[in-house]
């Protein structure tokens, strides 16, 4: 790898699938397009560390380290109509019954360590918006979440998961609805960051890929045949299911997904989550 290439980060979850089937059709791996795997978590530290170029990253590190970054115009993974089917706080009561249930069994919830943006999403409605009682947070595993018989939130395909096949007596909470029924905005989940300082060979590239993801976003659901028979998805989820999740979703960064980024930045500087909502710098 040369200090030319473009180093892509790339997540395996279902919902940016439509994005790379046809991005990696445009420019497949070469010398100077690398795509490199992982969760949105693992994105995160990637980009923090400087060994990743661009990514579709939690929005929420944007958020808290925005003097770091710069985002692509126009593009985001956000829950356009309300649910997004695959970030939930799986529960063994319904949210208005968790205080009981915590004072029998105890404050401890888990949370994935696959994600930044729901963990802070997850605390901002627990405290402004369900007014539960204070909550001892706990890193798990991703996918890991019914071996500890506690509330749990679960992202990605794991999630996707327990929402299609809920699990007996317990219940599926929704964050994304949750956060479009007290706000009136789609949830914006991850937004494009490109991490400040690339070389003019690497910006070149980056305008490329600018172009091709536009083209992309515009047209992914014309993929659906496709991507319903990839053998990672085949398996647990019908294409019936893959066009009705992929439906919730929308990839544009407009004037309401931005309102929205910015409600939620107030709302994780009032918990003390980011030091203050920064302005949005782009790349291109």
């Amino acid at each position: 790898m040369s200090n030319h290439t473009l180093r892509i980060g790339q997540i395996s979850y279902l919902n940016v699938l439509p994005l790379y089937h046809h991005l990696k059709r445009i420019f497949p791996t070469t010398e100077a397009i690398e795509y490199i795997p992982g969760h949105p978590s693992e994105m995160n530290a990637m980009l923090a560390k400087g060994t990743l170029d661009a990514a579709p990253a939690s929005a929420f590190e944007y958020l808290h380290d925005a003097e770091k970054y710069c985002l692509l115009p126009d593009l985001s993974i956000t829950a356009s109509h309300g649910p997004v089917k695959s970030v939930l706080l799986v529960s063994p009561t319904p949210l208005e019954d968790l205080p009981a249930w915590m004072q029998a069994h105890g404050n401890t919830i888990s949370i994935t360590k696959a994600t930044a943006s729901s963990v802070a999403l997850l605390k901002v409605l627990w405290k402004y918006f369900w007014k539960l009682p204070e909550a001892d947070w706990q890193d798990i595993e991703p996918g890991t979440g019914l071996d500890f018989e506690r509330p749990f939130l679960e992202i990605g395909n794991h999630a996707l998961r327990n929402y299609l096949n809920p699990p007996e007596g317990w219940q599926i909470i929704d964050l994304a609805d949750e956060w479009m029924r007290h706000t009136g905005l789609p949830f914006v989940f991850a937004v494009w960051i490109v991490r400040r300082g690339l070389n003019e060979r690497q910006m070149e590239l980056l305008g490329d890929v600018h172009a091709a993801l536009m083209h992309c976003k515009a047209s992914c659901h014309e993929s659906i045949d496709e991507i319903a028979e990839l053998p990672g998805i085949k398996p647990w989820i019908d294409r019936n299911g893959v066009e009705n999740y992929l439906s919730t979703l929308g990839y544009d960064l407009g004037p309401q997904e931005m309102a929205s980024l910015a409600l939620f930045g107030d709302y994780c500087t009032r918990l003390g989550l980011i030091e203050g909502m920064p302005g949005l710098s782009w790349a291109l």
